[in-house]
């Protein structure tokens, strides 16, 4: 199975706004990163900087079997220079023509998506998956972890995914799912 990371690029902001330590979140980052290494799943990262890179990190010093990482080829507007030293992490490249597509695609490019925290970044790429679901029938389902994010997202929000986004909070509920 294809898993999604999606977590937030600053890796300070999760601890500045829940009660989830530093300590604490990387202890849940590398035990999720292990659980999906051992399990044989294969992750997929935009290798930008933050948790998604954290995490492949972690994932490949598991054992962890394929990266792959969705990289905006041919953009002209913010480039990739910036994200060349994470490049060697990634096993396979599913080219994307811009930063937009690749938030229009990081979401959906697995069956699962899990998130950590939240930022403007992960709203785009998570609400994206509206438009999967609706017009291209994707299944992915989204775990959030709970305790990384200040609080649940609005009604508004959760309506036009229901029964797709399922919050968890520890590692032992990530089993559930894998």
């Amino acid at each position: 199975m294809r898993i999604t990371i999606l977590g937030t690029g600053d890796l300070g902001k999760i601890p500045r706004f829940t009660r989830i330590s530093k300590e604490r979140l990387g202890k849940m980052i590398s035990d999720a990163a292990k659980l999906i290494a051992e399990s044989g799943n294969e992750i997929v990262i935009i290798p930008d900087r933050g948790i998604p890179v954290e995490f492949a990190k972690l994932y490949k010093k598991f054992g962890g079997k394929k990266v792959y990482g969705i990289i905006p080829t041919k953009d002209k507007k913010y480039g990739t220079k910036h994200i060349k030293e994470n490049l060697k992490l990634i096993d396979e490249k599913i080219k994307v023509d811009s930063w937009y597509d690749a938030d229009g695609e990081i979401a959906a490019a697995g069956e699962l998506s899990i998130v950590f925290g939240m930022s403007p970044g992960i709203v785009r790429e998570f609400s994206v998956l509206k438009y999967h679901y609706r017009y291209l029938g994707s299944k992915t389902k989204v775990l959030w972890f709970e305790n990384t994010i200040s609080k649940k997202l609005p009604e508004e929000i959760m309506e036009e995914f229901k029964g797709k986004v399922f919050y968890i909070k520890s590692v032992n509920d990530l089993k559930k799912f894998i």
